[in-house]
């Protein structure tokens, strides 16, 4: 290499390596200082981004543990306060319990209430002044709340607290169940669960007065309580009965029976004041299982301790009141059902057989049990509807129905009462009739409606309110008068707005009465009356012969019918027939009608698809045709079938079609199935195709812990439910509380891990190696020393240039 003075190579050599490595010094010595590797984006671009990524994590985990806490402290809050609330809830309770005992009377029960009443303002207070940060945790508005536990979007937890004011827990349903017979049947209940929503179908019970309890609406409400855990539901049986009126002075009869057993003729004081009914009635309560006791009015309540039927017979005298008979007293009683939860009850009889096909009769039948007989049935005419049954089609009364009806009709629109039929008093009437009597005073005041036409020579009675002005006598009487004297109508006077005529006044024969007009004296037509609504006809009124009732008429005493045309009935809608009913020879059974009892049919060839289930007691006659596919029931020998040569068992499910040579009686019912079944004329069949025991279920309610009462036993018992219905949703909110709590604690720690690694992770990428860094320096000042020292030979070199100039 030449010398120069201009370029001094080795100079710019080393003075260039004496600045990187003085940059060199200065980024080891920020990363001393700093305590950190990368310092800005030029130290560790990907780094840099890695670094901040993680630290950026760990800030945003570090705040969800604190959201997390925060979280702990809503729960926490909340679960004392519940606490408290379950205490009080608990204390309600054991008051409740106390007030159910029937050691308590009125009054105690009143302090009892205020109690409750008071502590029930606690509960509220709480659930209404619980709060966090301003919010209100136990008033139902603190629910689906959303706790950012993340460090990115989305990662979080939720609280939700139910509500524990009063009106908000201890939610249960009441309702009555009751048959919709007076005189028992068989009973098998589905009822629908308030917990799982499945069916669930309970054991037939047998409902009847034999003075057994398996046979009483005790059994069935022990029946319904041995699935409670299932359904929801519980049941209590209630079967008593209460005279209207106080005992009276008076011997029973000696025939005066309770179930079955008993009582004789027992001599009675007033009110019993003696105890000689209570005493007989009781002495016999171990074969009966009734018990009675004489109530503070005087009253009597007869009461069935394991819930068996109630049957009283025999001559009462007139003991137990004026006209009051042994079937008064008489009951199944009911049931009580409690379910827990606001929803309503779904509960149904259940149908034990079918009738898929028409069946007519070749004897006269007599109801024993009610029936229905489904749309397109025929009713023979000449044939006796019982009181109480309610008619599909269009009759024709053949004969008068009774002179004085037992029972109110229910005349459905469009009847027709023949002239010269007698309306009773209260009777309010559903078209406009014509008065036919000349004397037809008034024994109450009757309301007339505007329309009417009183003719002249009518009296109106003293008290009268006048609605329209007319002049009698001379003498003009203005709307809105009030009659001091009666006065005798002179022309015909037609109203214009309603008006009451009071007791005594008189209707002269040609009135014309309108719709909605309730009778204050009996009635007869002077003219056909077609009813243009449905009406009630009171007891008392007289039907004549011809008079036709409409479809739905529900009839009060037992009439014998005709079509509107004077022949057969053939039904445009349901039919039902109530006990006691005569129903002709040739009686056409429509599908799907309801039959109760053994009926005698003519011969019956079942089509495709038919089915009949016949119940057990049925006779099958000779020549009936079970068609294969059908399973026998009933134990039949060779020698009841044409052509056999073996006995069939009960259980077989027969491949070919056999034909009965004699009769055979079912031992268990057995359903007709498939093509080819012939049921012989004479077979006598029992078919109960619609529901078993139907029942009816009234008065449901939907209670909270607010509506509790402890005002009689009966609530009291209701209050305990309820009691315990709310301690139970108490307890699931606070169960809730305690997962939550659980669910954050373990969010917490998981979290507090992952923010230690994910810190060691930012760590071992932000921050300096101290150990290495300073070797590295201590590499770096030497290598400074070094270069100040070579920059300094370099630059002395080009002082041996001068040499050559000597």
């Amino acid at each position: 290499m030449s010398l120069s003075i201009n370029t001094n190579l080795a100079a710019l050599t080393a003075h260039r390596n004496m600045v990187a490595t003085d940059n060199d010094m200065s980024t080891s010595l920020t990363r001393l200082s700093t305590g950190l590797r990368i310092n800005s984006a030029a130290d560790d671009a990907s780094g840099l981004t890695i670094a901040d990524s993680l630290a950026a994590q760990a800030d945003g985990l570090g705040q969800g543990i604190q959201n997390a806490n925060d979280g702990v402290s809503i729960v926490q809050t909340a679960d004392g306060a519940l606490e408290e609330s379950v205490s009080i809830v608990n204390t309600i309770k054991t008051k409740a319990i106390q007030a159910a005992s029937d050691t308590q009377t009125t009054e105690t029960r009143s302090a009892i209430q205020e109690d409750i009443d008071k502590l029930l303002e606690e509960l509220d207070s709480i659930a209404t002044t619980t709060s966090y940060n301003g919010m209100q945790l136990l008033n139902g508005t603190y629910t689906n709340k959303v706790i950012q536990t993340g460090a990115s979007a989305n990662e979080t937890a939720s609280i939700s607290i139910g509500n524990s004011e009063s009106d908000s827990i201890g939610h249960i349903s009441t309702a009555t169940l009751e048959l919709d017979v007076d005189d028992g049947d068989e009973v098998q209940l589905t009822i629908t669960s308030s917990i799982t929503g499945e069916d669930v179908e309970l054991e037939s019970i047998t409902i009847e007065a034999n003075n057994e309890e398996e046979n009483g609406l005790g059994a069935l409400a022990d029946e319904i309580n041995s699935v409670s855990s299932v359904t929801g539901v519980s049941a209590v049986a209630v079967v008593e009965t209460t005279t209207e009126s106080a005992i009276q002075q008076g011997t029973t009869g000696s025939d005066f029976s309770i179930n079955g057993v008993t009582i004789g003729a027992v001599n009675v004081e007033d009110n019993d004041s003696d105890a000689s009914l209570v005493t007989a009635i009781n002495d016999a309560t171990t074969e009966t299982g009734v018990s009675a006791a004489i109530n503070d009015d005087g009253t009597i309540t007869l009461t069935s301790e394991d819930g068996r039927v109630i049957s009283v017979t025999g001559d009462l005298g007139d003991v137990f009141g004026e006209g009051v008979t042994a079937d008064d007293l008489s009951t199944i009683g009911y049931i009580t059902l409690t379910q827990d939860g606001s929803s309503q009850f779904n509960i149904t009889a259940s149908a034990t057989s079918s009738l898929d096909t028409n069946l007519t009769t070749n004897a006269t039948y007599e109801t024993a049990d009610d029936m229905t007989l489904a749309k397109g049935s025929t009713i023979q005419s000449g044939s006796t509807l019982a009181a109480g049954s309610v008619v599909g089609a269009d009759i024709e009364v053949i004969t008068a129905a009774v002179d004085d009806t037992l029972y109110d009709y229910e005349l459905a629109s469009g009847s027709t009462l023949k002239t010269g039929s007698e309306l009773a008093q209260g009777t309010t009437i559903g078209g406009t009739i014509t008065v036919d009597s000349a004397d037809a005073t008034l024994n109450t005041d009757m309301t007339i409606e505007a329309g009417s036409t009183l003719e002249s020579g009518s009296i109106l009675a003293a008290g009268t309110v006048l609605t329209a002005t007319f002049t009698a006598g001379g003498e003009t009487y203005e709307a809105g008068d009030t009659l001091t004297a009666k006065v005798t109508l002179t022309s015909d006077l037609t109203l214009t707005e309603d008006m009451t005529l009071s007791a005594s006044s008189a209707l002269e024969s040609g009135t014309v009465l309108t719709a909605g007009t309730e009778l204050g004296a009996d009635i007869t037509l002077a003219a056909t009356l077609t009813t243009t609504e449905d009406m009630t006809l009171e007891a008392g009124s007289s039907i004549l012969t011809g008079s036709t009732l409409a479809a739905g008429t529900t009839l009060g005493d037992d009439t014998v019918v005709a079509s509107t045309t004077g022949g057969d009935i053939t039904t445009t809608e349901e039919t039902e027939i109530s006990a006691g009913s005569t129903l002709l020879t040739g009686l056409i059974i429509a599908e799907d009608s309801e039959v109760n009892g053994t009926i005698t049919i003519a011969q019956t060839d079942l089509s495709t698809g038919d089915s009949v289930t016949l119940e057990e007691g049925s006779t099958l006659a000779a020549g009936t045709t079970i068609a294969a596919g059908t399973t026998i029931t009933t134990d039949i020998s060779a020698g009841s079938i044409t052509s056999a040569t073996s006995d069939i068992e009960a259980g077989t499910t027969i491949t070919t079609d056999i034909v009965l040579s004699s009769a055979v009686t079912l031992t268990d019912s057995m359903t007709l199935t498939g093509t080819g079944n012939r049921i012989a004329a004479g077979s006598e069949v029992n078919i109960s195709s619609g529901d078993s025991g139907d029942v009816v279920l009234s008065d449901q309610e939907s209670l909270t812990l607010s509506d509790i009462s402890v005002m009689t036993q009966e609530d009291a018992e209701i209050a305990i439910e309820i009691a315990e219905a709310a301690l139970a949703d108490l307890d699931s909110i606070r169960a809730s509380l305690g997962s939550t709590e659980n669910q954050l604690t373990s969010t917490i720690s998981n979290l507090s891990v992952t923010k230690t690694n994910v810190t060691a992770s930012e760590s071992t990428i932000r921050d300096v190696d101290f150990a290495e860094e300073t070797s590295n320096y201590a590499r770096l000042a030497l290598l400074a020393q070094t270069s100040s020292y070579a920059l300094s030979q370099a630059n002395a070199s080009t002082s041996n240039i001068t040499s050559l100039l000597q």
